[in-house]
């Protein structure tokens, strides 16, 4: 244990010079350098960073104002955020410094990896230089790095290799409870860390227990202690976190079907291809060879060379009458059982059996769809893989020196070795590129922008909250704002040095009721903004980058006050009464209009009855209803919901067709709406997807969709929908400028806006 001991000080000497050369910047000064400017980059700093200068507890402030939101859903680190917090106000000083330390935290636990790659090839007794270099080469080449990019806590690859040791530490039945106290303890700091770091954890050891009781499948009365044993540890870390979390989370409508699960998987070609190699670049030709970059986690060379004999061999087998044995690729029994799971943990990361006609074992396990990028899970098969490859390859070295093949047996090694180095050196040489860039967003010193309002003689502290455009935020993977993120960067910026808290937010697991309401920000002045109800009477800072904006954009900016400006942003006083005023102003405005209407039962219009189509689906099957008894709803399916030809009664003109649909929580993104307009021949003359996504007039969880149509007599209207869990209600087709007043049961409308 003291040679390992030693070794290892050497290897993570090694390891820090690789990085210092390629991050020489990041070492000397720390809190300079930003890993990238890019928005998952930005934010996890600007989370991280906010909250040890200004925050405490649990709830993070700067961010979604009034309400904040919940450490553990906005990558901030959370257990980690609460150390650094504690040093900050008991030891030293560090709150100005969060880019240092999650910079220098990042490598750290990077580098941290390299001791329990090591001390793990050396349990399969592989010899300590070899598995020195190798660990090395595993280091290196790990998809982890990758993820310095932008999300930053996935970084820490500490976690996964340590897992795997203390699991083979505990299989070996020595002082069991140790370990499995370890275990436990490492899954929940993982977990608080990353709740896909406790994932990793739990499917690793529900696959060596699958694996397990298959091998021991004939004799399972042997082994149940020591199963129910490993499921136990397995799942009180998940138990621990997720009930530690619910406990604590104080908002009830978190989405719990993110967008990715069928898209951000692996496939072979992840595993088993350099990213950007010139063979995928040739065989794409051939091959449907897409795959997401949440999937890679290349192997390596002879990791994949390997894979490749097995497959050949095996499929020769398969063929041919003449059989080859597979004998000399079977591992030992030490590395078999995680070798096999990783293989199992490998199909659940490309989303098999799921994508294959199986998706409804997700309603039977509902948590696991909440992990939008199953790619993710594929490095515990690299790592694992990896290591199985260096043992094979060592042992087919030894093989072939008893056979007095030294060298062939030393060209083998060297090529193995010296390509698996290349492999790895062209990675971190990939990950690295772009990553030293100034840090002029989060720095130590908050002159720069105390003083643009010092030198208006503005107090920051008379706003109460940061409102950016151009507008950015999402909504669940629902609805999505993102055509600039520049305004988003410059208000993380502003929000850090004054302290202002931010209203929008970028999390997708944020509350929808509180995301739809800061989107409704931006609605018409015919919806009440129901976020005002809980803020104070302090104006909002406006900030405004010179980009260009829609007009929903220019109108707010218009009634802000500009107190400071340079060519690149500006900074204005928009006080709340200018939501109040424009909804009781519209309010007014429809008051004095609806004497003039003319009443045709339900409807009044100032234009003829014989122009407007209405449906308020009193007959259809919806539970969630805007208005009236009933709504329509559709499980799944396209449906189409209106199909009516236009009679001579119809004055030709621009028409405005309007509905409102429910943001369901049951499925990521919206449904899509189509129009169409036929001629009289039935030849299409118009279509159009209908905005479903970047819609702000929001309203008790539903939008407001419409669209612009040209008809004339004798045209036929259509308007479908397709898509999964479709609510739709209110359904109105008036001449584009009539003024319009439904009336239904327990509400009415006027130009389709509740009043």
């Amino acid at each position: 244990m003291k040679k390992n001991g030693i070794a290892i000080i050497f290897l993570m000497a090694i390891a820090t010079l690789i990085l210092f050369v390629q991050l020489k910047p990041v070492f000397q000064h720390p809190n300079s350098v930003l890993y990238s400017k890019g928005g998952d980059a930005l934010k996890s700093y600007f989370n991280f960073s906010y909250y040890l200068k200004y925050d405490d507890g649990i709830r993070h402030d700067g961010i979604n104002y009034p309400y904040g939101d919940h450490l553990q859903y906005i990558n901030s680190h959370p257990l980690y955020v609460q150390f650094v917090k504690f040093i900050d106000k008991h030891i030293y000083p560090v709150a100005n410094h969060g880019v240092a330390i999650l910079n220098l935290t990042m490598l750290a636990l990077f580098l941290l990896a390299l001791p329990f790659i090591f001390l793990i090839l050396r349990h399969y007794s592989l010899p300590r230089w070899y598995s020195g270099i190798i660990s090395l080469i595993i280091l290196f080449l790990s998809p982890q790095f990758d993820r310095i990019h932008g999300h930053f806590e996935m970084v820490y690859a500490v976690f996964l290799p340590m897992f795997w040791y203390f699991l083979i530490r505990w299989r070996q039945g020595k002082k069991r409870m140790l370990w499995s106290i370890l275990l436990v303890l490492v899954a929940i700091i993982g977990g608080f860390t990353s709740a896909y770091f406790v994932a990793f954890y739990s499917i690793l050891l529900f696959g060596v227990l699958m694996v397990e009781c298959w091998n021991r499948r004939k004799n399972l009365s042997g082994y149940w202690k020591t199963g129910l044993y490993l499921f136990a540890i397995a799942v009180i870390p998940l138990i621990i976190v997720k009930g530690l979390v619910s406990a604590t989370d104080w908002v009830s409508d978190r989405p719990n079907t993110p967008y990715g699960f069928y898209v951000y998987h692996a496939n072979f070609f992840s595993i088993f291809l350099p990213p950007g190699s010139q063979l995928k670049s040739i065989l794409e030709n051939y091959i449907n060879m897409d795959f997401q970059w949440e999937g890679r986690a290349y192997v390596g060379l002879p990791a994949t060379l390997l894979a490749v004999s097995i497959f050949i061999t095996a499929l020769f087998n398969l063929i041919s009458k003449k059989k080859s044995s597979l004998k000399i690729f079977k591992p030992t029994k030490k590395i078999e059982v995680f070798l096999y799971a990783s293989i199992l943990i490998l199909l659940f990361s490309m989303c098999i059996p799921f994508k294959y006609g199986f998706g409804w074992l997700l309603d039977i396990l509902p948590p696991i769809k909440q992990f939008r990028a199953l790619g993710r899970f594929t490095w515990i098969f690299y790592y694992v893989f990896t290591v199985y490859t260096a043992w094979f390859i060592f042992r087919l070295f030894r093989l072939l020196k008893i056979k007095k093949l030294p060298v062939v047996a030393t060209v083998l090694l060297v090529f193995a070795i010296g390509y698996w180095a290349i492999d790895a050196g062209v990675n971190i040489k990939r990950s690295t590129r772009g990553l030293l860039n100034k840090n002029d967003k989060f720095e130590a010193d908050d002159s720069e922008y105390l003083t643009r309002f010092r030198d208006v003689k503005v107090n920051p502290d008379e706003f109460q909250a940061i409102f950016f455009l151009p507008f950015a935020s999402t909504c669940g993977d629902k609805l999505l704002f993102e055509h600039s993120l520049n305004g988003f960067s410059e208000a993380m910026k502003c929000s850090y040095h004054t302290g202002i808290p931010l209203i929008q937010s970028f999390s997708p697991r944020l509350s929808y009721s509180q995301a739809l309401s800061s989107i409704q920000l931006l609605a018409t002045p015919a919806i009440r903004k129901t976020r005002l109800d809980d803020m104070n009477d302090k104006p909002i800072l406006l900030v405004c980058t010179k980009e260009t904006l829609n007009d929903r954009e220019k109108w707010l900016q218009s009634k802000a006050e500009v107190f400071w400006e340079d060519k690149y942003i500006t900074l204005s006083r928009l006080p709340l009464s200018v939501f109040h005023d424009s909804y009781a102003e519209w309010h007014k405005q429809v008051e004095s209009e609806i004497p003039n209407l003319k009443s045709f039962g339900e409807i009044s219009t100032d234009t003829t009855i014989n122009s407007i189509l209405f449906n308020g689906f009193e007959n259809g099957s919806a539970k969630t209803i805007f208005s009236g008894n009933a709504s329509f709803f559709s499980r799944k399916g396209q449906q189409l919901l209106l199909d009516k030809k236009i009679d001579a009664q119809f004055p030709e003109g621009k028409y405005e067709l309007s509905f409102w649909l429910y943001v369901d929580s049951r499925k990521y993104d919206m449904p899509k709406a189509e129009v169409k307009v036929f001629d009289a021949g039935g030849k299409q003359k118009f279509y159009k997807r209908m905005n479903t996504r970047q819609v702000h007039d929001t309203c008790n969880g539903w939008i407001r969709v419409s669209e612009i149509v040209q008809l004339r007599p004798e045209d036929t209207l259509q308007l479908l929908v397709n898509d999964e869990y479709v609510s739709i209600d209110n359904l109105l087709v008036k001449p584009a400028d009539a003024k319009v007043l439904v009336k239904t049961s327990n509400q009415n409308f006027f130009n389709n806006y509740p009043l």
